[in-house]
């Protein structure tokens, strides 16, 4: 299995990479979200991979981050979700949008997603939601905003239930916590309240 590829950026191009390892050309299939942090061509680049073995081919898909991954083999657990058709997803819509619309059964928003129709957004929703609930959102601790769109126990539900309380509407408290957690995703639960409160007079 291989983990990672590490050498020089020899291609680029939106959907597909070629890294040069010691004279080997590894050949990769990307999201639109790796392709846009990658470096110029020339550079040392190290891509995170998936291996995916067929009886008449073998594939390898790259992702910059850890959580691009971690979504990727997620879609791909899914029944009618193959490798090209998660890559598909990965560039149609950045992974923050993507966890929140399968968390909240967004299935209009899925399913203008390239290639994934309602049945498909349904068992998106269905197969995975209560996967992302329970790690808040957070993937294998990439910073992918941690509990932004977590399940009720998470601190971003603690906050805008702490807002609630203090007569916001659910629509301004959740856009009031998002705004925060997007600008520090570390903040502890009181000090994610107290800057919620002030976003209003921003």
């Amino acid at each position: 299995m291989i983990a990672h590829v590490h050498g020089e950026l020899a291609e680029k191009s939106p959907t597909r990479v070629v890294i040069d390892v010691q004279g080997i050309g590894y050949e990769l299939l990307v999201p639109v979200s790796t392709f846009e942090k990658l470096p110029d061509t020339g550079s040392r680049v190290k891509l995170l991979t998936y291996q995916h073995v067929r009886e008449d081919a073998l594939q390898l898909f790259g992702f910059y981050t850890q959580r691009e991954r971690t979504m990727f083999t997620r879609l791909i657990s899914v029944s009618g979700v193959g490798p090209k058709l998660a890559i598909a997803v990965l560039s149609g819509c950045p992974i923050e949008e993507l966890t929140r619309a399968i968390i909240e059964s967004d299935v209009a928003r899925l399913s203008a997603l390239p290639g994934i129709g309602k049945k498909t957004a349904q068992r998106l929703s269905l197969e995975l939601r209560d996967k992302l609930q329970e790690t808040g959102g957070d993937f294998d601790g990439d910073g992918i905003m941690p509990a932004v769109v977590g399940g009720r126990g998470g601190r971003f539900e603690q906050a805008v239930l702490g807002l609630l309380s203090l007569g916001f509407t659910r629509a301004d408290a959740e856009k009031n916590v998002r705004r925060c957690l997007a600008k520090d995703a570390d903040l502890s639960l009181d000090e994610l309240i107290k800057r919620s409160l002030q976003t209003t007079h921003e």
